[in-house]
């Protein structure tokens, strides 16, 4: 079996379940459930958002091929200062995709403020990865189709895949639009492997959002009669493709 890469991963304190996660945290639990990587991303905070950019970016620093950073600037900021921020992140740091959370940003994947991301995302050639389900109706995975059908060459990843109760709209996104990834943490069973049956394995990414779910997402994946094959698809192949980590494992 090949290294699992986990896409969705965080660092920081989280202003809604007020969870805190350290660089500790993570190397613990990856170790501990044979995790070869993790793309990190800041939480939505109330920190300085900067500041936690900075720490992934030294993280990855010290364990390379281990991390990789995922940005998170507020799109509420001026486009210039935004634009700055995330150019930091992916040039000089070496990130490999920028988050949109409609929830933590009270923005709709819709709004012209969020015209600057996938412009960025184009030009950067990084994907764009949307928090959806929780924090509706700015989450509603529909929201991503019409930038994804604008902005065909860039790759948008729904992060939780609808959070169960809009599973079947991430599905219907997944079905429209293929440049739309299906990352389906806190789903159901039933509901990964509806969606791997309706778009394909190959458009599969597994996330654990936190430390305690890293191996209930695992797990998932092995009780749903997957083939070996595809495992390694979705732990590896797929991670490895998507987000462009040219690293063997």
């Amino acid at each position: 079996m090949l290294p699992i890469i986990d896409t969705h991963a965080h660092l920081g304190t989280s202003k809604f379940s007020g969870v805190s996660t350290t660089e500790t945290d993570l190397l613990e639990a990856m170790d501990r459930h044979g995790v070869a990587a993790s793309l990190v991303m800041p939480q939505p905070t109330l920190e300085n958002v900067g500041d936690i950019h900075r720490r992934i970016a030294e993280l990855c620093k010290t364990y390379p091929g281990r991390f990789y950073g995922i940005a998170n600037p507020d799109p509420w900021m001026d486009e210039e200062p935004y634009v700055r921020e995330l150019e930091t992140c992916v040039i000089e740091h070496g990130f490999k995709a920028v988050k949109l959370h409609p929830l933590g940003h009270d923005i709709s994947p819709l709004s012209d403020r969020c015209e600057k991301i996938y412009e960025s995302a184009r030009r950067l050639n990084i994907p764009v990865i949307v928090h959806t389900g929780l924090g509706t109706p700015f989450s509603l995975p529909s929201l991503v189709m019409e930038p994804a059908r604008r902005f065909p060459d860039v790759t948008f990843v729904l992060a939780h895949a609808g959070f169960a109760v809009y599973a079947d709209e991430a599905v219907v996104a997944g079905k429209i639009c293929e440049n739309i990834i299906l990352e389906p943490s806190w789903c159901p069973t039933y509901m990964v492997r509806k969606m791997i049956d309706a778009i394909g394995h190959e458009r599969i990414v597994m996330g654990s959002d936190h430390v305690s779910n890293l191996p209930v997402e695992i797990v998932k994946y092995r009780s749903i009669g997957l083939t070996e094959t595809q495992l390694e698809v979705i732990f590896h192949h797929n991670p490895k493709r998507i987000f462009n980590l040219n690293r063997d494992y």
